[in-house]
């Protein structure tokens, strides 16, 4: 039997496509941004628990499409569909040539200030169990989001594709937002690509509970990790070696050893920019010297120690 299509479902198939599945493409959007923002702290700590050098991962563009665009880009990416609570393609993972050249080089041992080409030929099988290794993490660290479980990814998740193999797989067509992620070195930079379905992305009702509920401290510190928490600083460990009069000081010369007391190591502080942190004390472990820190460091505390200490 022949049936004729209704004259409103092409129309609705088009508003669809331009609007995704709630027709509130900004909420979508924003439901996208705090994913991001959230995952890509969580997916930094899980990746760089498996790396001997760690990386940076940054939220970069975050947009709307369409599931298949999941599979844009070279053929010698890597991907996964990982099935979730919600949908059996509910989390899709790419990562780009660069991407894997960094991690796959990092994995060995390789120099993390080294500027790393990408990958331009098919991927290898130690690249592909690199990038399926760490896919792992990247699924714990989007089931981690909250206490209810995340996106409920279910683990282990699938073992990376790439070539004719991930350019066969069929997404079910439908709206999707697309969260790039970079992870980089200092020299080098690659991205690690989240694409999941509108409607698992709108069901996730934890962002707007959490943002009401959460501490002002807490929602700055949120908005500015990405930026401030990577920042670098030089630390400082130093320790007291006495008292001596102007005179004595001027008389110091080369070569001269000046003797130390025997609670020295043990009321050394580390200070960051001209502000002391912590008080700690210096050791040897092995042919290395180190630091160990007691407690923070309390100023008040310190100087009444001086004044008894006489």
């Amino acid at each position: 039997m022949n049936t004729t299509a209704s004259p409103a479902e092409p129309r609705d198939v088009v508003i669809e496509r331009l609007l995704g599945d709630t027709g509130e493409p900004e909420k979508v959007l924003a439901a996208a941004r705090r994913l991001a923002e959230r995952a890509a702290t969580a997916i930094a700590e899980a990746i760089n628990h498996a790396l001997p050098t760690s990386v940076f991962v940054e939220v970069g563009e975050i947009k709307l499409g369409r599931m298949t665009d999941a599979k844009a880009g070279k053929s010698n990416q890597a991907m996964t569909v990982a099935p979730t609570k919600l949908s059996p393609d509910g989390l899709v993972m790419t990562f780009d040539p660069q991407a894997i050249a960094i991690l796959v080089n990092l994995m060995f041992g390789g120099d993390a200030g080294r500027d790393i080409a990408p990958i331009d030929r098919d991927l290898s099988s130690i690249e592909l169990g690199v990038v399926s290794l760490l896919i792992q993490d990247v699924a714990r660290a989007m089931n981690a989001q909250g206490p209810d479980g995340g996106l409920g990814v279910k683990l282990p998740a699938p073992d990376a594709i790439t070539g004719a193999m991930m350019k066969k797989h069929v997404f079910r067509d439908g709206p999707s937002a697309r969260i790039v992620l970079t992870v980089s070195t200092m020299a080098s930079r690659g991205t690690l690509t989240l694409t999941l379905p509108q409607r698992v992305l709108v069901s996730d009702r934890r962002p707007a509970e959490v943002e009401t509920s959460a501490a002002p401290t807490t929602e700055w510190r949120s908005r500015f990790s990405d930026e401030l928490m990577r920042s670098t600083v030089r630390l400082e460990a130093s320790m007291p070696i006495g008292r001596m009069t102007l005179g004595e000081l001027t008389g110091l010369q080369v070569g001269q050893v000046i003797e130390l007391a025997e609670n020295t190591q043990s009321n050394a502080v580390i200070a960051a920019r001209g502000k002391t942190l912590f008080a700690c004390e210096f050791g040897k472990l092995g042919q290395n010297y180190t630091v160990r820190i007691r407690r923070p460091f309390d100023s008040t505390e310190e100087t009444i120690e001086g004044i008894v200490a006489g």
